[in-house]
């Protein structure tokens, strides 16, 4: 008896984040998900923001790390806010549990790897750039990510177009991890939301309970500390467990942007009992 050979069956698609600061105004998203549509035409694509402030890295690296866990676990998310598209920047991927995150290697994917708390593998994909014929020199987008992550979506495997890397030889910037000294911490304003909440990068429950919180800069003043907006009186401040996450400095039904006239990537310094 002749036994026919079994045929491989095809692993299952994989759902593809998008993360962007292309805006919705242009074709740009457009073009990269009919790349994605003609190439992983079976891999369902979620739209988690086209927009992050143009070239504001640290806006997405904070819309990816509040939002990859909520994935299926062997998603694939695209991040393409890329300042340096066309120099010799590089190309890198992290790999949390079986979660595939991609991005420019510019600091963008360090959020996401500070409050990573399963298995992490890094890698440089970097000779993606090398595989398509014909690339635009502004929009690597849609002519090596939106490629790449098809590929990665469809069953490749970061080897297959990189090498594994120490996490740690990652791009970093300064607004990516909080300086936390005693009762002192600098952290950055990563994102202001349409109520005006200033989202820092520092991640929730990262400086316990404080006691006499209070803000030394870039305005003075004390700050309850909040796990719900009831917890402040309406139109006081205070450093709220935002639901992203990260901690927010927050005014009960007002904007904490106007009242302490903060803007994205500005620095906070915080001072408490230690």
């Amino acid at each position: 008896m002749i036994l026919s050979a079994k045929k491989k069956e095809a692993p299952p698609p994989r759902t593809i984040g998008l993360i962007t600061d292309f805006g919705l105004t242009d074709p740009y998203v457009g073009q990269v998900k009919a790349v994605l549509a003609r190439k992983a035409p079976n891999c369902p694509v979620v739209d988690i923001s086209h927009h992050v402030a143009p070239f504001n890295v640290a806006q997405a690296g904070f819309f990816l790390a509040a939002s990859y866990e909520h994935f299926p676990g062997d998603a694939v998310i695209l991040a393409v806010v890329d300042p340096g598209v066309g120099t010799d920047r590089g190309i890198a991927c992290l790999e949390i549990g079986h979660r595939l995150l991609v991005a420019p290697d510019n600091g963008l994917l360090t959020l996401a790897l500070n409050r990573a708390w399963s298995e992490v593998h890094a890698y440089d994909l970097s000779k993606a750039m090398d595989a398509p014929k014909k690339i635009s020199h502004t929009f690597h987008g849609r002519d090596v990510f939106a490629p790449l992550a098809a590929w990665l979506a469809l069953g490749g495997r970061p080897e297959g177009v990189g090498h594994e890397i120490d996490p740690s030889a990652l791009v970093t910037q300064t607004w990516s991890r909080p300086e936390i000294d005693g009762g002192r911490a600098l952290a950055h304003v990563v994102h202001i939301d349409r109520f005006g909440n200033c989202v820092l990068n520092l991640e929730a429950g990262g400086l316990g309970t404080p006691c006499g919180l209070r803000m030394e800069s870039p305005a003075g003043g004390p700050l309850a500390y909040a796990v719900k907006y009831a917890d402040m009186p309406e139109g006081e401040p205070g450093l709220l467990e935002g639901s992203q996450g990260f901690l927010e400095l927050a005014v009960n039904q007002r904007s904490a942007a106007k009242r302490f006239g903060l803007s994205m990537g500005d620095a906070v310094e915080l001072a408490w009992e230690a």
